[in-house]
């Protein structure tokens, strides 16, 4: 948990309970949830706890690289946690059996400051398949 909480408070962001808890959710199981099934999950430790606050934290997480964002084939956003911490925009790979997320090596984007004549302010690539598991 410390790695998690020293990214928030180098980001300048507030470690509250919640932030705490979505955090804590993700360590221990090991899979990708949508807001929706984090946020039955924190209804059990927090009598008020909204989806709209839920949503935001965890945008909040995937902005400051301790969560990805992962759009799956329900076309749902759904979350993982990052276990690698890094400074730079950084991509996954996702099992479509699974839900495993694992990350990728450097990408060529990462340099790009122009494209086309078109200024590069950030970018998305998400690369999906089966995992080693889940081809046996």
């Amino acid at each position: 948990m410390k790695p998690y909480i020293d990214i928030l408070k180098n980001k300048g962001l507030k470690i509250t309970p919640r932030r705490k808890a979505i955090i804590d959710i993700f360590v221990n199981c090991h899979k990708h949830l949508t807001s929706e099934g984090v946020w039955s999950l924190l209804s059990n430790e927090f009598d008020k706890c909204g989806l709209p606050s839920v949503y935001r934290n965890l945008e909040t997480l995937v902005e400051c690289g301790i969560l990805t964002r992962i759009q799956q084939f329900d076309r749902k956003k759904h979350y993982g946690l990052c276990t690698e911490h890094h400074n730079h925009p950084h991509h996954h790979i996702t099992c479509i059996s699974c839900g495993k997320v694992e990350e990728l090596g450097a990408c060529e984007m990462d340099n790009k400051r122009i494209i086309k004549g078109y200024k590069v302010v950030n970018h998305f690539m998400q690369v999906n398949g089966i995992c080693a598991g889940c081809s046996k």
